[in-house]
């Protein structure tokens, strides 16, 4: 990629970031109060994180080479943060006790 490319694009990066850390001040309060983006607003967080999620876990690989021991290591810790943080509300928490148990699970697991 070149150095204008680069340029470009960050320069549009920088003014979409810029318009929507905007919007709440630009927009009338009316519009902001709306259902649908009470709804949104409600909805987006836990769809972005499943989007992440899913991303994240090698189902093709998985398949593909019939790997099923990390596979099942990820999604057993990924269930214990979920356990761990509906518990206690604590990120720090789950994600460390994510760490520790997906390193554990893929050590007993090989």
């Amino acid at each position: 990629m070149s150095n204008t490319v680069f340029f470009i694009a960050l320069v549009c990066m920088s003014a979409i970031t810029f318009v929507l850390r905007a919007a709440p001040t630009l927009l009338p309060r009316k519009l902001l109060e709306s259902p649908w983006l009470n709804a949104l607003n409600f909805a987006l967080p836990l769809s972005v994180m499943m989007v992440l999620i899913l991303a994240a876990l090698p189902l093709q690989a998985a398949f593909a080479l019939h790997e099923w021991r990390e596979l099942l290591a990820q999604i057993l810790a990924l269930l214990l943060v979920l356990l761990v943080y509906a518990r206690w509300r604590n990120v720090l928490v789950a994600m460390v006790t994510g760490v520790a148990i997906l390193n554990l699970l893929l050590y007993l697991f090989s």
